[in-house]
């Protein structure tokens, strides 16, 4: 629909009469732990700055920690990062590698077949193709070994060389997987809600939010899909 250009000019004074009034009150409000305010939404432009505690890794920390039993032995993790976040979830006595991935598995998946386990952390997403990156990924792994996936099924603005061609609903991960006829035992969980998204869109602390907003899972709003499988062939 057309705007006058009488309209246009009355617009203008109720825009900047709210950004007057966000800035006042972020000059005025204290941060209260635990609540997503107005203010933090103040700006227009998307950050690309480098979170500072990511609400990613808060949730893989949380996935996780159930979980270390499996990830006892050796590993391997492929990552989008040089040095993920999250990894200090892990027993300091572990013997992990971790790898920045750069889509030449053939390198990287060069340790893949003497590991007890696999981590492939969003790596997949930054592929054209996923499926067949994860069965080249599938073939390296000795049978019986664990593979975990985790991937993000919110996009948001990211730095060219970081930004993913893909975001995996969890349906998507779980047909992916399941499609791979060497995997079994595949299980997919989500984590996530309107406020984590908001929380992981505008790259706001981890540490602002309550133990409630993080335990809180709606299936509408997957920050973090994550799925596990082992390689077809272990010991029963």
């Amino acid at each position: 629909m057309a705007v006058s250009p009488r309209n246009s000019r009355s617009s203008a004074t109720p825009d900047r009469w709210l950004e007057s009034l966000v800035r006042r009150w972020r000059a005025q409000t204290p941060r209260r732990r635990g609540r997503v305010e107005l203010g933090d939404f103040g700006r227009h432009a998307p950050s690309l700055d480098q979170d500072k505690v990511s609400v990613y890794d808060a949730l893989v920390r949380r996935f996780l920690r159930p979980r270390l039993a499996t990830l006892a032995g050796p590993g391997l993790v492929l990552a989008v990062d040089a040095e993920p976040g999250w990894t200090d979830v892990l027993p300091p006595a572990a013997d992990v590698k971790v790898l920045r991935a750069t889509g030449r598995f053939g390198r990287e998946l060069a340790t893949a077949a003497t590991v007890d386990w696999v981590v492939l952390d969003r790596c997949l997403q930054w592929l054209p193709g996923m499926a067949v990156a994860l069965e080249e990924v599938v073939g390296r792994l000795r049978p019986g070994a664990v593979l975990v996936t985790f991937l993000t099924g919110i996009a948001r603005a990211e730095r060219g060389e970081r930004a993913p061609l893909w975001s995996v609903a969890p349906y998507a991960a779980r047909r992916l997987h399941e499609g791979c006829r060497e995997l079994e035992r595949v299980e997919v969980e989500q984590y996530g809600n309107v406020t984590l998204a908001l929380a992981w869109i505008y790259r706001l602390s981890a540490d602002d939010l309550t133990e409630g907003e993080f335990a809180d899972v709606d299936p509408a709003y997957p920050v973090l899909v994550a799925v596990t499988a082992s390689r077809r062939g272990g010991r029963v």
